[in-house]
Formats: structure tokens, C-alpha cells, sequence
């Protein structure tokens, strides 16, 4: 059901070193690393057929339980 789930982040290489550690013991491997056109870092973790996805958030405020988050869900169209 789910296809990805991003969380905001306000300090990406601390969130990276921490997540690293975390998804590294459930399986996953080193993230993808994206900058987007505005300069946001966003850091993609794939295990399974999911993907866990952190992104600094792209208006420039500072991440917060809204701010940057978005979970997306799998569909057939």
C-alpha cells in the first residue's frame, strides 16, 4: 500500500549519520543523495519496495511534524 514516506529535516547530515545507523541494521543499504533545483538536499532509502525518503524542506523554514513530510501511497494508475 504505501510506495514512500519523506520526512522533513532541518539538519540533513545529522539526520543522514542517524538513519544510516538506523535503516543500515534493518537491511538498508547507503542513501541515494539528490539535490533539487532550489538547493535542497533530499537523501532516498530503499529496502523491499519502499522507500524512505528525507528532504531538507523546500520553502527554506525549518522542518517541523508538517513541514516537509508527505507520505505516498502505491496505486495501479
Amino acid at each position: 500500500m504505501l510506495n514512500h514516506v519523506m520526512i522533513g529535516s532541518s539538519d540533513i547530515n545529522k539526520t543522514r549519520d542517524f538513519y544510516n545507523s538506523v535503516l543500515g541494521v534493518l537491511g538498508a543499504s547507503a542513501p541515494m543523495e539528490h539535490v533539487n533545483d532550489t538547493g535542497q538536499t533530499r537523501l532516498f532509502y530503499m529496502h523491499a519496495g519502499s522507500t524512505f525518503c528525507v528532504s531538507e524542506p523546500i520553502d527554506g523554514k525549518p522542518a517541523s511534524a508538517a513541514n516537509g513530510s508527505t507520505i505516498g501511497f502505491t496505486c495501479d494508475s
